[in-house]
């Protein structure tokens, strides 16, 4: 809040540019250090818990790139427990998800849909972006995605808990992340 107060009383100089870089780096540190805290939290330990924190999550950093947020999340969900494991793996990869769509996409709108199955739950992350073939190419052989592992790394965390990282995209008509956690992953045995 100091950078942004001193900021507003300079010129375009080059303390104007080192204030900004304060104030963006105090801000994402601020943020790392929240989703740390969420994570390691115990009480968040739940279903509901995590669709809470990844509905703010994508509501406050779509905003911040003019993308509107659809949430679709059932108003009752099921008391199942996760692990701070299988939490911070889904969050990590929902942000990846939600950050393609902002950086990727070029979306006016992202959809966040939880579902419930009785041995299942399902979080999808929808744009009605460009879309890119995938076709279960490495990133290297995708366009967009050339320079990054974001794909991969999704993937790679659903599996190391145990879920599934489902992306189906079209070229012109957006992509959609599936990331499906069986129950009996997350319930306590």
């Amino acid at each position: 809040m100091l950078s942004q107060s001193a900021r507003a009383e300079l010129d375009h100089s080059a303390a104007a540019t080192d204030l900004d870089r304060i104030y963006d780096t105090a801000r994402d540190t601020t943020r790392a250090m929240d989703e740390i805290v969420w994570a390691v939290n115990p009480q968040h330990d739940t279903l509901d818990s995590l669709a809470t924190y990844l509905g703010k999550f994508a509501q406050d950093f779509l905003a911040a790139a003019h993308i509107r947020c659809r949430l679709e999340v059932p108003i009752q969900l099921p008391a199942w427990p996760l692990t701070a494991e299988v939490r911070h793996n889904l969050f990590l990869a929902f942000k990846e998800a939600v950050n393609n769509a902002v950086k990727h996409a070029g979306t006016i709108e992202v959809r966040v849909i939880v579902q419930i199955a009785s041995d299942h739950f399902t979080l999808q992350v929808q744009d009605e972006g460009c879309g890119f073939a995938d076709n279960g190419a490495a990133p290297s052989e995708i366009g967009r995605f050339a320079d990054g592992n974001g794909l991969k790394n999704m993937r790679q965390r659903l599996a190391e808990i145990g879920g599934l990282c489902e992306i189906r995209s079209t070229p012109g008509k957006g992509t959609t992340v599936i990331f499906n956690m069986p129950v009996r992953t997350v319930e306590k045995v």
